[in-house]
């Protein structure tokens, strides 16, 4: 019970290698003292990814008296850090000693930093005219509101006025059905490809263990 079932293996909910073939033994389980390290890990990479991520929104302008070349200086900057991102946490799910566990977690950064980049638009686009939303956004409200548009929520303490702003909305609107399709096939890939070698690597080593070797 609490696996994940895909056609032809099992995989643990911490990202297990799948099971073999059923005269294979079964890949050594978790200690605790391994879980807790494996879980402290995980939260120091979300704690620092999270602090990576507000300190690319403090870059956003912050007076409306700033430069125009500052704030699309920040969005080429932004999607240029995104993308590099993204492929970062690709790669680190392929190289993972769990995948599933590092995938999940990649989800979560990846989703988080793709909210970032669209609330420093809104910013930007809420200090260029003071009309395009309901409110003045700052950081916090820009990001809540990304939030709300991804999760279709709607509550309308928030809403879009002007065209620009509402043109950024339909854009992240879009977006985000492809994103979340994407992201979800993308690091769901990465993680089933990492557990099949990780089960290759296993057989193949179980296949050059001496047969004597085996404890009783």
């Amino acid at each position: 019970g609490g696996a994940w079932q895909t056609p032809g293996m099992t995989i643990s909910s911490l990202g297990g290698i799948p099971d073999a073939d059923p005269g294979t033994p079964p890949s050594p389980r978790l200690s605790k003292r391994e879980l807790a390290v494996v879980v402290a890990q995980t939260v120091a990479r979300l704690v620092l990814g999270f602090a990576f991520i507000l300190w690319l929104m403090s870059l956003a302008p912050k007076s409306p008296d700033d430069s125009m070349v500052y704030p699309v200086a920040v969005a080429v900057l932004g999607t240029t850090i995104y993308a590099v991102f993204f492929v970062r946490q690709v790669k680190g799910v392929y190289k993972a000693r769990y995948p599933t566990l590092r995938a999940v977690e990649a989800l979560i950064l990846t989703a988080a930093m793709f909210l970032a980049i669209f609330s420093m638009v809104y910013v930007m686009i809420s200090l260029a005219d003071a009309g395009s939303f309901t409110e003045d956004l700052d950081s916090f409200s820009a990001y809540y509101y990304s939030l709300t548009v991804l999760a279709t929520v709607g509550f309308g303490d928030i809403a879009p006025q002007s065209v620009g702003a509402r043109s950024a909305t339909m854009v992240q609107m879009a977006l985000d059905i492809a994103f979340i399709a994407v992201l979800i096939r993308v690091m769901g890939g990465a993680a089933k490809k990492a557990l099949l070698l990780r089960a290759q690597e296993d057989e193949n080593r179980s296949k050059d263990r001496p047969s004597g070797s085996d404890p009783a």
